[in-house]
């Protein structure tokens, strides 16, 4: 078994999806709508187990914003704990890497010390490491400032929770890190079979979560392979970056996988444009909190610390207020998974009201700016393709741009603007917008024609 998977770890990604055979497609295709949670019955959800987790803290020496964001991730959770009715205890708090920038001794000193100062004694801390604290101390930094072991298996409340951290590469794991994940899985499950598992490492399962096709671990395959043996698996895992409350941050094939958000900025899969960290990349401040009930149920509510409330739909034919939550009823049975790739064959194209416009302004210096109203999606505007054309004849644009929606912002902008520049006094253009869904497909554009002054 080690000689096998130490092979299956030599091998490039995709030649060991060709020899093996493994897909990253679900294999239980279900009607989505049929199995999305009625949020009307959240009332009827009482935690017995709850926890807090994010990644990318970016604990800095240099830069004291992600200290006083990961200071208020205690404030914030502590808040929503003391507020329920009946379950007002934070279990644990849990951090899947880079949880300093560089690894330095003095990151590591201000993190413990916002967690001395805040953390109640009822919370477990239980982090792993991620790539960044290799640029300097690595492993021996970690063991030294946090604690001992590097992979962790630690039972909170009858509740298993197992973490690894990575190797001195920053993105892979080895064959006896994994020979060791499965036999620990093993043991969770056998302790009980019906209660789910939560798992951590750095870097995500390569083509799942949102952003995954862009950073993942190394070792992405056979942690797949161990991970979905046992479908009662929650496995969190961060690097990316990428906004949580994106519609494919949680992902089900086998398995339950989420992406951990991040304190410091956010970051894009490679489908819009050239650029996958936008200009307001920065407003960036989530994390998860995780309850269990009595009958095994998982209820995942992610957190925006920017607006220090939990997130709202993205769907803009949702409710305003209606908030974001994931809920898996039955952690056992992959067949009643609502969250698989089944979401894209149900989901609706985006598509502009009827009454929505593209309106065009110019400063007379051959610039033009375009505006135009978000398309509805159910859900998530993702994202838009601005093409300019020479005439409304012309089949082939003569500039184009895409651009995300700024669906990871709240509120999100009810409309969006870009300019083109270097346009000929006198000539006639027609501009057409393209709403695209978090599913790379497009929706029917809307379009204007104007003439330069």
């Amino acid at each position: 078994m080690l000689r096998r998977i130490r092979a299956l770890l030599s091998l490039p990604l995709a030649l060991i999806m060709l020899v093996t055979g493994i897909s990253f497609v679900p294999k239980y295709d279900q009607e989505f709508m049929n199995k999305l949670i009625n949020l009307e019955t959240q009332a009827e959800f009482e935690p017995v187990f709850r926890f807090a987790i994010t990644s990318d803290v970016h604990i800095s020496v240099t830069n004291d914003t992600m200290a006083k964001r990961f200071e208020q991730l205690f404030q914030s959770a502590y808040r929503y704990c003391d507020s329920h009715k009946t379950y007002k205890t934070l279990d644990a708090v849990l951090l899947a890497g880079d949880n300093c920038d560089t690894g330095l001794d003095e990151e590591y000193a201000i993190l413990n010390r916002i967690v001395d100062e805040n953390i109640r004694p009822e919370t477990q801390f239980i982090t792993v490491m991620g790539n960044h604290e290799f640029s300097t101390t690595g492993h021996e930094g970690y063991l030294r400032n946090m604690d001992e072991p590097l992979d962790k298996h630690v039972v909170v409340k009858g509740f298993h929770i197992i973490g690894l951290s990575p190797s001195p590469s920053g993105t892979k794991h080895t064959a006896k890190q994994i020979l060791w994940l499965n036999k620990e899985l093993n043991k969770a499950e056998k302790d009980d079979p019906n209660k789910p598992i939560f798992t951590m490492q750095h870097g995500h399962i390569w083509n799942t979560v949102y952003v995954s096709r862009s950073w993942f671990t190394r070792a992405s395959v056979p942690l797949h392979m161990v991970y979905a043996q046992h479908p009662q698996v929650f496995n969190f895992s961060g690097h990316s970056h990428g906004p949580i409350n994106n519609p494919l941050n949680i992902w089900q094939c086998g398995y339950t996988l989420l992406g951990t958000g991040t304190l410091k900025y956010l970051e894009m899969e490679e489908d819009i444009g050239d650029n996958t960290v936008p200009d307001d990349a920065g407003a960036a401040a989530q994390f998860m909190i995780v309850e269990v009930d009595a009958k095994n149920r998982v209820r995942i509510q992610p957190y925006n610390l920017i607006t220090d409330d939990f997130f709202r739909t993205p769907a803009n034919t949702d409710e305003p207020e209606k908030q974001l939550i994931w809920q898996v009823d039955n952690v056992t049975d992959p067949s009643e998974f609502a969250y698989t790739s089944t979401r894209k064959k149900t989901s609706g194209l985006p598509v502009f009201d009827n009454c929505a416009a593209v309106t065009v302004s110019q400063n007379g210096e051959g610039a033009a700016t375009v505006t135009f109203p978000q398309a509805l999606d159910d859900l998530c505007p993702y994202g838009y393709r601005i093409s300019l054309y020479g005439s409304a004849s012309t089949k082939k644009p003569i500039a184009e741009k895409e651009i995300y929606s700024g669906y990871y912002l709240e509120p999100m902008p009810e409309t969006l603007s870009y300019t083109f520049e270097g346009l000929e006094s006198g000539k006639t253009y027609t501009v057409k917008v393209t709403p695209i869904s978090v599913w790379d497909e497009y929706g029917a554009p809307i379009s204007a024609t104007f003439s330069v002054r």
